[in-house]
């Protein structure tokens, strides 16, 4: 189920029920394995079990955004590399919608770091960020929401599946950041008092703004949460987001 989640196995077909060829669910841990970069033993060794039950983005991670997009009638269709997943206004505004029922964190304060996590894809790029009051006038819409809400991303309750957001090339969904209301969101706490509520903001407005999964355990856009990256005030990309993004816009 996990792996299928995730993009390393395809559904299994509805006539075999769960099974699923023992050589595909080897080489899926391999997959998993190599882009977690850990021993690829092929088996769910204390490592990989430790990995799949940390928390994580809900997005999978052998999906391209360029895959992704789908014409009107919901048929899939091949995109050539070059077409990239992007927005073509430099000007993005951008809302939050809703806010956690129960937080340690003022509502102020996640505003505020809403802001920050912009500003860190704002610095390096020609991107500019816009807090406007209206829904229809928001590219970008943050919300906290519970269990299942309307997307194939439903969220699973403290721990697990953090967040998700969608990529700017999604025809009905570009820009919704999707946060698990049930986390216990915390910011300039240690990695045990709860989940950065900054660093999860700038992993999931990186897919908003184009960026899929990286394999890179340097990188903001690792599937894995790793703890709180930074203080937002000196917060600064790492050299392969960086160039990513850069690339992008």
């Amino acid at each position: 189920d996990w792996l299928t989640k995730y993009g390393y196995l395809p559904p299994p077909e509805p006539s075999t029920g769960q099974l699923q060829a023992w050589t595909a669910v080897t080489n899926a841990i391999r997959a998993m394995q190599r882009f977690a970069g850990l021993r690829e033993t092929g088996v769910v060794d204390e490592d990989t079990l430790a990995l799949m039950k940390s928390p994580r983005c809900s997005l999978p991670d052998k999906e391209e955004p360029s895959k992704l997009l789908a014409n009107q009638d919901g048929k899939k269709m091949r995109r050539k590399k070059r077409d990239l997943s992007l927005w073509t206004s430099r000007n993005i505004n951008w809302r939050l919608n809703s806010y956690p029922s129960t937080s340690h964190l003022s509502r102020e304060m996640i505003r505020s770091l809403v802001f920050y996590a912009l500003r860190v894809w704002a610095e390096p790029t020609p991107l500019e960020f816009h807090e406007v009051a209206s829904w229809e006038a928001a590219d970008l819409q943050v919300d906290f929401l519970r269990g299942y809400h309307g997307d194939e991303y439903p969220f699973d309750g403290a721990g697990g599946a953090v967040g998700h957001a969608f990529f700017p090339s999604d025809p009905t969904r570009a820009g919704g950041v999707h946060l698990d209301a049930d986390e216990e969101w915390a910011f300039r706490q240690p990695a045990s008092e709860g989940t950065d509520l900054f660093t999860v903001l700038v992993h999931e407005f990186g897919h908003a703004l184009g960026l899929a999964h990286s394999s890179s355990q340097l990188s903001v856009m690792r599937p894995y949460y790793q703890g709180p990256a930074g203080d937002p005030l000196h917060y600064h990309l790492g050299q392969q987001d960086l160039q990513r993004i850069t690339q992008l816009y």
